[in-house]
């Protein structure tokens, strides 16, 4: 039976938001994973809180800090859904041109900070805008984004989100129709397996519509929803790694452990999702 490797696993570090970046840098090395998938909000960093003076000193700064601890960056994931003012897609054309300056700058620290991925965002609009317009306004930011991400040597990838997050982008059907408006290499899709089976559609559907092209991936446990620890939550997730598995997949895998439910421990959250992998039949070790 194919298995997929420990070593390609990795932490979203959103869930210690409420905890200082070396307790969550500590935490997530002590639990044996070497990807750290860095969600880029308050107070760990983001452009909110740090000013443009001091942005390539925390940037430097926090290569550091995971090169001390012998961990690498899978993904940076900068918020730009809901929890931030920053809308690529947005009928404000102020908003929208600063959202875009902004998604620059995260993807110039991308490439200092050594990521292999930034996780771009499709933006939304208000649920009573013209739709059509707003797709558009989207492709058109995500074409700039992933031009300037090509000039400077950035690999970017993209997820479907839940309803609520995106009306723009829900699915896979409505996924690969972004990725291929904007048609670069330089943008690519990840599966997130709960908003997946939010939808109702499987990991093989996703290599079906994409092609076997699939670089990255996000796990997380629910009932479907939730991104719960694996095991706490109904979703099939041995069967998602499977077909991971079976098609030699390669990339990285976050877990993706967001739940108010864990900020107040995140580590004791992080050892069972360890323990639950290194536990499962298709991991090895």
């Amino acid at each position: 039976m194919k298995k997929l490797d420990f070593s390609q696993f990795g932490i979203m570090s959103v869930q210690y938001q409420q905890y200082s970046l070396e307790y969550c840098m500590d935490s997530i090395a002590s639990n044996g994973f070497q990807y750290i998938d860095f969600w880029g909000g308050a107070s760990h960093y983001c452009v909110f809180d740090t000013p443009v003076s001091k942005r390539q000193a925390k940037v430097s700064k926090i290569r550091q800090m995971m090169e001390e601890r012998g961990l690498k960056m899978s993904v940076f994931t900068a918020e730009q859904i809901c929890l931030y003012p920053i809308n690529v897609a947005s009928s404000n054309p102020y908003v929208r041109k600063n959202s875009i300056d902004i998604v620059k700058s995260y993807l110039e620290d991308t490439k200092e900070f050594g990521a292999n991925y930034y996780f771009m965002q499709m933006g939304y609009s208000m649920f009573d805008e013209d739709y059509d317009s707003a797709w558009k306004r989207s492709v058109e930011a995500l074409q700039e984004l992933t031009e300037y991400a090509e000039k400077i040597g950035v690999k970017t990838v993209m997820e479907q989100l839940q309803p609520y997050e995106s009306n723009l982008c829900y699915s896979t059907k409505t996924l690969k129709g972004l990725i291929d408006a904007v048609n670069s290499p330089y943008l690519t899709a990840c599966i997130d397996c709960v908003a997946a089976a939010a939808a109702g559609e499987t990991v093989e559907e996703y290599y079906e519509a994409f092609h076997g092209r699939i670089n990255h991936a996000h796990l997380a446990d629910g009932n479907p929803t939730g991104h719960r620890v694996p095991g706490e939550g109904s979703n099939p997730l041995t069967d998602y790694l499977t077909t991971f598995a079976e098609h030699d997949f390669n990339g990285s895998i976050t877990v993706e452990i967001n739940n108010q439910m864990y900020f107040d421990n995140p580590d004791a959250a992080v050892a069972k999702a360890a323990k639950w992998l290194k536990e499962c039949s298709v991991v090895s070790c």
